[in-house]
């Protein structure tokens, strides 16, 4: 019965955020809760502290990759500020909260979805802020902040050193291991998809037609059973084949092209989806984790606009 709170959610987004100020005050607000959220993970990731249980020194929210990625939406609403007019004092702050996200993105969280989607993010954001004319000097910036935190991060050069070694080792693995089970993830439904390429298995069939599969081919962890390819693409061209993958490509090519004709704020939408497009390559970003619905929120808060326009009278 919770999933009809989305209800309350539809006539919040109709009643209040098709205006412009509302969108302003959700991105201010956001932000304020962010610039908090990265001033507490820091004393707690320096002190070596967890004050939720089994979650990483610095992390509090739902997860890793939950918390990073909410670190890039709130990356994003900085640069969409930034071409605000601001005094220069007021920008100096924001290129400070701005370094104040990419060391819990890089430095804290251990999570790969924000190494990935932060490139996405930024040069999509700055690209549509400043123009794709000045594309080469982004590029060249994102690519040096990228560097810095490849050659000083512990943390991301850890993680990015685990996840080849699982990568290379999963054919011989005795035990599962976050990318060993992507990699087992991405054939097996890969074989299905070429049995069903056109219409797919069903919607909500990739629970069941997986796990069948997986038990006949492999035993031990290989033959896992999962209700999600950590794919999102795989997982809808399974289910709905190839129509209902181009039907998705087409929400999300719409919901980007909206959000460049819904200026200012759209931009902040179409960047933070282009992020999560790129990380659902390795997770099931729209529909499985607290980013679907944070993704829901900025799509929706965000594109809200008036179908007809109503005249004013004198």
């Amino acid at each position: 019965m919770l999933s009809w709170k989305k209800l309350a959610f539809t006539f919040v987004l109709l009643g209040l955020f098709y205006q412009t100020h509302w969108k302003r005050l959700f991105v201010g607000s956001y932000l304020a809760v962010m610039v908090i959220a990265g001033l507490v993970a820091v004393p707690l990731w320096l002190a070596d502290l967890s004050i939720r249980s089994g979650r990483e020194p610095g992390i509090f929210m739902t997860n890793y990759a939950s918390q990073s990625m909410a670190f890039i939406a709130a990356v994003v609403c900085c640069i969409f500020l930034l071409r605000q007019q601001l005094s220069l004092k007021h920008k100096y702050l924001l290129y400070g909260v701005i370094a104040l996200f990419i060391v819990n993105i890089f430095f804290i969280s251990p999570a790969r979805s924000g190494y990935v989607a932060f490139p996405f993010a930024v040069i999509f954001a700055a690209g549509c802020v400043y123009g794709y004319k000045k594309l080469l000097p982004i590029i060249a910036v994102t690519g040096s902040v990228m560097l810095v935190a490849i050659l000083c991060s512990s943390t991301l050069q850890q993680r990015t050193q685990t996840g080849l070694t699982e990568k290379a080792a999963y054919q011989t693995s005795g035990e599962l291991t976050s990318i060993g089970v992507r990699v087992i993830f991405a054939k097996n439904t890969l074989s299905l998809i070429k049995e069903h390429p056109v219409l797919g298995y069903g919607t909500s069939s990739f629970k069941s037609t997986y796990s069948r599969y997986a038990a006949a081919q492999y035993s031990g962890w290989r033959g896992t059973s999962t209700s999600d390819p950590h794919n999102q693409y795989l997982f809808v061209w399974l289910e709905n084949g190839l129509i209902g993958l181009l039907l998705f490509f087409a929400y999300i090519y719409t919901a980007i092209r909206q959000g460049l004709n819904s200026q200012p704020y759209g931009v902040i939408a179409a960047s933070f989806l282009v992020a999560v497009c790129a990380t659902s390559l390795f997770n099931s970003h729209f529909k499985t984790f607290p980013e679907g619905n944070l993704l829901a929120f900025f799509v929706g808060i965000l594109l809200a606009q008036r179908n007809v326009e109503t005249k004013e009278s004198p």
